[in-house]
């Protein structure tokens, strides 16, 4: 990969991370803001499929760029800041949170049924929504390391 396709990649990552991120504390909101006993409306259902899509190809992206980060960049960080370096590694085991929270919210939420107002369906409504608030501090968390590591080290 040239040095500008890096770039280019490395820029398209850090937005749809930054908008994943966004859309999963979006949808982190309007889950908890609903009642336990409430339907899961159709939207909510779509929402959380496309957020967490988002997530995916956000984690896609920073995978493709796991190697040239370990063969250019990784030992130039860890020169310039041993602190930063340790963050920006502590980042990527965020991201695989992200990915885990997020996958195993959805599949909870598709599994409680839009219709299902029994205690296993509550039940995995309320996993639910913990596991994309915590996808959403992940994501957050994994952003702004993320913005912090771009300022100072580059492709």
């Amino acid at each position: 990969m040239t040095p500008e396709l890096l770039r280019r990649v490395a820029l398209v990552h850090g937005v749809l991370a930054w908008i994943s991120a966004v859309a999963l504390v979006a949808l982190a909101a309007a889950l908890v803001r609903l009642r336990d006993d409430a339907r899961i409306s159709r939207w909510i259902r779509l929402a959380s499929a496309a957020t967490t899509s988002l997530a995916v190809a956000s984690f896609a992206t920073g995978v493709w760029l796991d190697l040239p980060y370990r063969t250019h960049l990784r030992q130039r960080l860890f020169l310039a800041s041993r602190s930063l370096g340790f963050l920006f590694e502590r980042k990527l085991h965020l991201s695989f949170g992200v990915l885990v929270f997020a996958g195993l919210a959805l599949a909870a939420l598709f599994a409680a049924g839009a219709t299902s107002h029994d205690a296993p369906s509550r039940a995995l409504r309320r996993a639910s929504r913990t596991g994309y608030v915590a996808s959403a501090f992940f994501a957050l968390a994994a952003c702004v390391i993320g913005t912090l590591v771009a300022m100072r080290a580059r492709f």
